[in-house]
């Protein structure tokens, strides 16, 4: 039997690995408790009083969301839908990846939800933005509103923001709405994913625009 070899490092196994100084986990940042504020909107956390007004949003615009949204599980009440979105909402504020927050009128109605999610540190300091307007408040500018209120928080410094570089949206050509408000928030065209995400379960196209933390400034 052959005697035992020498102890491997198995940081030193692959010519890819880090060195032992340096860190493979990148730092994220903690958004906990970001808000923000347009002229009509103002986004902030979902809270456990808003559970009834999640509730009816949803309920009262989910075939209108239908054909730009992944579908969800019919069989999860909406209650329960409410729970996890404040779960997966403070985990990822926590953690950094992601910042979802509810866009709610002056007088505390609940008109939509918009989020900077798959936060990317290290190099990119990127986010994707999404926001969804309910049926009975749409056509109305909010989403423009709320979506120019995300974008401050997506670009300005810590704390008082993620202080991203990039953030980037991703639309089916046919969703009018929502690419008005990409266009009167500065976004730009950049090119057309192919069957990117299943929606009512095909695989569609998105159209994926951008803005930078620079473009913004300009418009600000």
């Amino acid at each position: 039997m052959l005697p035992p070899g020498p102890r491997i490092d198995a940081r030193l196994r692959s010519p890819f690995a880090a060195p032992p100084e340096v860190p493979v986990h990148l730092e994220m940042s903690d958004l906990t408790g970001l808000r923000g504020a347009g002229t009509l909107v103002t986004l902030r956390p979902l809270a456990p009083s808003d559970e009834g007004a999640f509730v009816s949003l949803v309920a009262s615009s989910t075939d209108y969301w239908a054909p730009w949204t992944p579908a969800r599980s019919a069989r999860i009440p909406l209650r329960e839908r409410f729970r996890r979105e404040c779960m997966r909402a403070e985990l990822g504020a926590a953690a950094g990846s992601h910042l979802r927050l509810g866009g709610f009128l002056a007088d505390g109605t609940l008109v939509g939800l918009f989020a900077l999610n798959e936060i990317v540190r290290g190099a990119l300091q990127s986010a994707h933005a999404s926001w969804q307007i309910g049926v009975d408040w749409a056509g109305r500018g909010l989403g423009t509103d709320g979506g120019r209120a995300l974008l401050d928080l997506a670009f300005a410094p810590e704390p008082e923001g993620a202080a991203l570089h990039r953030v980037q949206a991703n639309i089916m050509p046919a969703n009018a709405a929502s690419l008005r408000v990409a266009e009167k928030l500065g976004f730009r065209q950049e090119g057309l994913a192919r069957a990117y995400i299943r929606i009512a379960g095909v695989w569609s196209d998105h159209s994926m625009w951008a803005l930078t933390a620079e473009e913004w400034s300009t418009r600000r």
